[in-house]
């Protein structure tokens, strides 16, 4: 147990200086001060703090061997990811079991923790496959779609009612064509999923931070991409390069620095309280990755989120 002592958060739209009592690899306390405290105590005046990184990876589970795999990781690691979500691809519903068990197996090397979704053909969108997916507790589908004849042949109503005990993420895969027609493609998803209260998101981009309504709807959220009283001890390092333009805590960053933070590589990365990544130094530790066993998701989306999810969806329309 060790209390990182006074340092500056940056959030999404504040910093402020918390003080973190860190205990089995989770966050066990929050405060802005713990002057009482009289064991292991780490000063962190002049660093930053960023929650971190969970990131989609289209690449993780190709590695061509156990170095591939490694040197992927390490990639991961230095843009700071501290949870990879991978989604191998099947094109029968029978092959469900067997592939993520495979990526189970795959994964199980890895030293981030890691969540498992999966990519199909938009043929097998029923009802029978995602309670399949469900059965795995499989937070997210991503669904590869090529025509708006497929989209009308989805039987909408029933795939509304199967995601009520379990609401899958379904996220569209446009395959590619013109920038009209993807466009064309993405909006008729997004106004099907709105329709029928089904949540989805953009196409995922690989190797880029997901953002909290995005963890909310997955499921990850409080685990994973904040530092809350019962979080996974998961934060990025930087040094204060700014120091002397922060006058004081719960002051407004500007966006331009947290761009900047949000997208720069940390000097120091710490997965459930062990370090992995130490300015250039990245420590792997195979095996020290978990499957995270998402309960359900969108469980902590708020109405405030849902309310912008279904704006985000209408700008689509």
């Amino acid at each position: 147990m060790y209390l990182l002592d006074k340092v500056i958060k940056i959030d999404e739209e504040r910093n402020e200086t918390r003080s973190y009592l860190i205990e089995n690899g989770q966050i066990n306390y929050v405060t802005t001060s713990f002057d009482k405290w009289n064991k292991q105590r780490v000063t962190m005046s002049g660093i930053l703090m960023t929650n971190g990184r969970v990131m989609y990876d289209d690449k993780l589970l190709e590695s061509k061997d156990f170095q591939d795999y490694q040197n992927r990781q390490s990639l991961l690691i230095k843009k700071g990811c501290t949870a990879v979500a991978v989604a191998p691809k099947i094109q029968y519903a029978r092959e469900i079991e067997a592939v993520f068990k495979r990526a189970k197996h795959e994964m199980a090397s890895s030293t981030l923790d890691y969540v498992v979704g999966m990519t199909i053909p938009i043929s097998l969108l029923r009802p029978a496959v995602l309670r399949v997916c469900q059965q795995f507790r499989i937070p997210f589908v991503r669904v590869e779609i090529q025509s708006f004849q497929q989209l009308k042949a989805i039987p909408w109503t029933h795939i509304s009612q199967t995601l009520l005990t379990y609401p899958t993420v379904l996220i569209p895969v446009i395959a590619p064509s013109s920038d009209r027609l993807e466009i064309a493609l993405l909006k008729e998803w997004m106004a099907y999923c709105s329709n029928f209260q089904i949540h989805t998101t953009d196409p995922l981009e690989v190797l880029t931070c997901w953002n909290k309504p995005l963890l909310q709807k997955m499921g990850l959220y409080p685990n994973k991409g904040t530092m809350l009283a019962g979080s996974d001890a998961d934060y990025l390092l930087f040094r204060d390069e700014r120091k002397d333009h922060i006058q004081s805590i719960d002051q407004k960053v500007a966006r331009g620095d947290r761009i900047v933070y949000y997208e720069k590589e940390p000097d120091v990365v710490v997965l459930k309280g062990e370090i992995v990544k130490t300015y250039e130094t990245i420590s792997l530790k195979p095996g020290y990755g978990r499957l995270i066993d998402v309960i359900r998701p969108g469980r902590f989306l708020s109405l405030q989120d849902v309310s912008a999810e279904a704006y985000q969806q209408e700008n689509y329309l």
